[in-house]
C-alpha cells in the first residue's frame, strides 16, 4: 500500500466532501422541519449528492493506493 501526498490529498479531500454533505444534509433537515413552504428541505438533497462523491473519492484513492504499480 502506497501512502503518499497524492493519496493523503485524496483522502482529505474526500473527507471534505464528507463534511459539507453532513452539514448540509443537518441544514435541510432543520429547514424542512420548522418551514411549511414547499421545498424547504431541497438542500438537503445536494448534501447527499455531495457524500455520494465524498465516498466515491475514497473508493478511488484507497483503490490507486493498494493497486500496484511504479512508486
Amino acid at each position: 500500500m502506497r501512502w503518499n501526498a497524492g493519496v493523503l490529498a485524496g483522502l482529505l479531500i474526500g473527507l471534505v466532501w464528507i463534511v459539507a454533505a453532513v452539514v448540509l444534509v443537518v441544514i435541510g433537515r432543520r429547514r424542512r422541519r420548522s418551514s411549511t413552504a414547499a421545498g424547504a428541505g431541497n438542500i438537503g438533497i445536494i448534501g447527499i449528492f455531495l457524500g455520494v462523491v465524498g465516498a466515491l473519492t475514497w473508493f478511488a484513492t484507497l483503490l490507486l493506493a493498494v493497486v500496484p504499480g511504479e512508486s
